[in-house]
């Protein structure tokens, strides 16, 4: 009984939308199916080239070479290439691919190399550029960057060489939404350097080098915020769209440090610590208590309060007269929400 196509007999868009979920090595071995299938990774819009998978199969960087430049030349020019993923190593990172993908009117570049290599000076002028996240690259030289398209920006450990530079891409990207700065490294440090507020920005997730001491300035409109608090933090700018905190602690908690904080987002509605789960000192679980009742007091909107037995009994001290201490602290400690409820588990 003889099997019937129904794939091969899908339209075009259809085949293309299947085929964009592949890796372009993948999409492009498809075309020596049948006549049906040839001209269908020509059409694609997204290019995922990988140059470790190529590899693995026993081919050479040369070939791997060819094969990157003659699948950007030859799809369809005409077409805007919309997604670009780039997981390289040093030894097949030419500029000319990144000159070919920013002509291309691409939408979403990502770059992922092993090692810090310089950021194509290209793309920092990409007017068509709205996705942008690079993995182990550096900035060296001065550039201009204007990315008037630009709503995301992601920076996982990235070697800067001066301060200054991070100030012009930030001020290069002037509708920004979502910036992430994983593992910044800058060589020298940012007195003198004028950041700017980012005034579209709305999601931010900042974990930075100790060395380096982020502006938070620049973030202080955002309305959803990940950070890494550290000890030598003082000054906090008001924060007066943000409704979402996660913060992450590090061992010798700075309590003082979080309220300040706090009292620095005036429409706060939820807040996560992130907390070590090593064991503290009778003296930090003090400082836990002061938090707790912070909270209980500033809370206009609280509703329910649960404090785990763990916590409490276990980490604090093993006396029960100790634990009855706390409970009773917390009973009879003021709330500013009436309708509070709190709960021991």
């Amino acid at each position: 009984m003889e099997t019937q196509d129904r794939i091969s007999a899908l339209p075009d868009e259809i085949l293309c939308h299947i085929l964009s979920f592949l890796s372009t090595n993948d999409s492009f071995a498809t075309s020596l199916l049948c006549k049906r299938w040839q001209p269908l990774w020509l059409f694609l819009s997204i290019i995922d080239l990988d140059d470790q998978t190529f590899i693995q199969n026993g081919r050479s960087y040369t070939s791997f070479f060819k094969f990157a430049y003659g699948i950007l030349l030859r799809c369809h020019m005409q077409q805007p290439l919309t997604i670009a993923r780039f997981h390289l190593t040093p030894h097949v990172c030419g500029y000319k691919m990144g000159k070919i993908v920013i002509q291309r009117g691409i939408e979403q570049l990502y770059i992922e190399i092993p090692r810090a290599l310089e950021v194509p000076h290209i793309i920092w002028s990409c007017k068509t550029l709205v996705v942008l996240k690079l993995y182990r690259l550096s900035i060296d030289v001065f550039m201009k960057v204007h990315l008037p398209a630009l709503k995301t920006l992601h920076l996982d450990f990235l070697f800067i060489s001066k301060s200054q530079y991070l100030a012009e891409v930030l001020h290069g990207c002037p509708n920004l939404e979502d910036f992430r700065a994983y593992h910044i490294f800058l060589d020298n440090k940012l007195e003198g350097i004028e950041f700017q507020t980012m005034p579209k920005l709305v999601k931010a997730n900042l974990k930075l080098d100790y060395v380096f001491e982020f502006p938070l300035k620049v973030v202080s409109n955002v309305e959803h915020l990940i950070f890494f608090l550290k000890l030598k933090k003082e000054n906090f700018p008001m924060f007066k769209n943000l409704i979402h905190l996660e913060l992450h602690l590090g061992l010798n908690i700075q309590w003082h440090l979080v309220i300040k904080m706090l009292n620095h987002c005036p429409k706060l509605e939820t807040v996560m610590l992130h907390m070590p789960t090593e064991s503290y000192s009778c003296t930090s679980k003090r400082s836990e208590m002061q938090f707790t009742k912070y909270i209980m007091q500033n809370s206009r909107a609280l509703q329910t309060m649960a404090i785990r037995n763990t916590i409490i009994g276990k980490n604090y001290s093993s006396s029960r007269q100790n634990k009855r201490q706390m409970l009773q602290e917390l009973v009879i400690c003021p709330k500013s929400s009436t309708n509070c409820k709190l709960f021991f588990k």
